[in-house]
């Protein structure tokens, strides 16, 4: 139930700040994708149960909360996570974390980009996609490990375990 509501609640925040402060602060370019490392997290360590769903949900509020065509976003968490389960258990305490946020946004490019003339009415080229994917995986390179460190203390698991404070 713990790692119910800590899922949730940084859900929340997360889309709050990325939708309210971050805009502010960064470009589109510059601002990470908080729920991102939120469905990595639900891949990798297992908790809370029910990631598919979770995942889903995700991006379904991506969708209702950024503009983008509903289902995008959604469909994109959902192929993060599947591309994410394999791994689960296997990166604990690894440095290839840093890495991850950065496939992260090229897996979502990918979507966008096989997406783009069904979704958006003006489809984006694949120039525009990669520019401001290079920009995002440096950012991601940071925001994941911090959402990972947020949801182990929110959740008090780590890989799957609870931890012992």
């Amino acid at each position: 139930m713990r790692a119910q509501l800590a899922w949730w609640a940084t859900l929340a925040v997360g889309l709050v700040l990325q939708t309210t402060l971050l805009p502010h602060l960064l470009t589109a370019a510059w601002s990470p994708d908080l729920t991102r490392g939120l469905v990595l997290w639900l891949a990798l360590m297992g908790t809370p149960r029910g990631g598919v769903l979770l995942a889903f949900a995700a991006g379904l509020a991506v969708d209702a909360a950024s503009g983008a065509p509903l289902g995008v976003f959604a469909f994109s968490h959902l192929v993060l996570y599947a591309l994410g389960c394999p791994f689960r258990g296997k990166l604990e305490q690894s440095p290839i974390i840093f890495l991850l946020g950065p496939l992260a946004v090229w897996s979502e490019v990918v979507v966008i980009y096989i997406l783009k003339n069904m979704a958006f009415a003006n489809p984006v080229d694949f120039s525009t996609l990669a520019s401001v994917a290079l920009r995002q995986s440096v950012v991601e390179v940071v925001a994941l490990p911090v959402v990972f460190i947020v949801m182990e203390l929110a959740t008090g698991h780590r890989s799957g375990r609870e931890m012992t404070t």
